[in-house]
């Protein structure tokens, strides 16, 4: 527990100051992450018999959609960092890297199906969440990104712990024996007062949001909180993994850090779009 505890203090201390001053600074708490995140997402598969070709590609087009939205700011002229962006890949390159994908597969038989399908879904998913992180930052303050962390890390911590003292009823047996309904609910309810009580205190957002409607989202991104989680120990479970890495001394690797917060970054993001009207790219 004392490692753990000291752990989770280091990861605050960088992550908390990137976050604050924004910009280039958020840039790379993203790329930081993401990026470690996709280091292991590639060097997870237990005979880690993938060719130096497959794992370059997945990097190359990774970097080029988690800054898509950079990039097309430069193209069209702009000077530095962007101050807003609206989180998205353009259709044509999504495809593009999926028939890359697939031309790699058809030509080493060391490369499935499965595996081409899994690195693309994954890849894509962990770069809009990157791309989430940054819009949030940029386009609606500290106050919106800090948000979301609170909710999903109050989600986790209180379920774990409403788990251990009154859990009785698995919530996912074969994916996650130890988590329970009791769990699942006390987690919610206290990220949800959490969530309302931020936003209380430090209001972002504007004219779009009100205390009832930062009180459904804050339900709608406890419950994605889980199923993030509940994902990704999916993912663990089918390659037999007890952690994606051990990066983090008591908490495992990038991938075990931020699996609930990259399916509520994009959740916040979709929630986000669809309340202020913008449409991604």
């Amino acid at each position: 527990m004392k490692t753990r505890v000291i752990t989770a203090l280091c990861i605050i201390a960088v992550v908390v100051p990137l976050a604050y001053l924004g910009s280039w600074y958020t840039l790379v708490l993203a790329i930081l992450f993401i990026g470690g995140g996709i280091i292991e997402l590639l060097e997870v598969r237990p005979d880690k018999n993938w060719p130096w070709y497959f794992k370059l590609s997945a990097y190359v087009f990774s970097l080029i959609m988690l800054l898509w939205p950079m990039l097309v700011y430069w193209y069209n002229g702009g000077q530095g960092f962007p101050t807003a962006i609206i989180v998205g890949v353009p259709a044509m390159v999504i495809v593009f890297y999926l028939m890359f994908l697939f031309c790699i597969e058809i030509t080493t038989p060391r490369i499935k199906t499965l595996d081409v399908f899994y690195i693309f879904g994954m890849t894509l998913l962990l770069c809009l969440a990157g791309q989430s992180c940054l819009a949030t930052r940029l386009d609606y303050g500290i106050a919106a990104l800090f948000y979301i962390l609170i909710v999903t890390y109050v989600n986790d911590a209180f379920a774990l712990f409403v788990g251990m003292k009154f859990g009785k009823h698995q919530l996912a047996p074969v994916i996650s024996p130890k988590k329970t309904w009791e769990g699942a609910f006390g987690g919610i309810f206290f990220a949800t007062i959490a969530g309302v009580g931020f936003y209380l205190i430090f209001p972002f957002g504007g004219e779009y949001l009100n205390v009832w409607l930062v009180l459904i989202i804050s339900i709608v991104l406890a419950v994605g909180g889980i199923f993030g989680d509940l994902i990704f120990s999916s993912i663990k479970r089918h390659l037999g993994l007890k952690d994606f890495g051990n990066i983090f001394p008591g908490h495992g690797g990038f991938l075990d850090r931020i699996d609930s917060i990259t399916f509520n970054l994009v959740l916040f993001a979709v929630i986000i779009s669809i309340v202020t009207g913008v449409i991604f790219l």
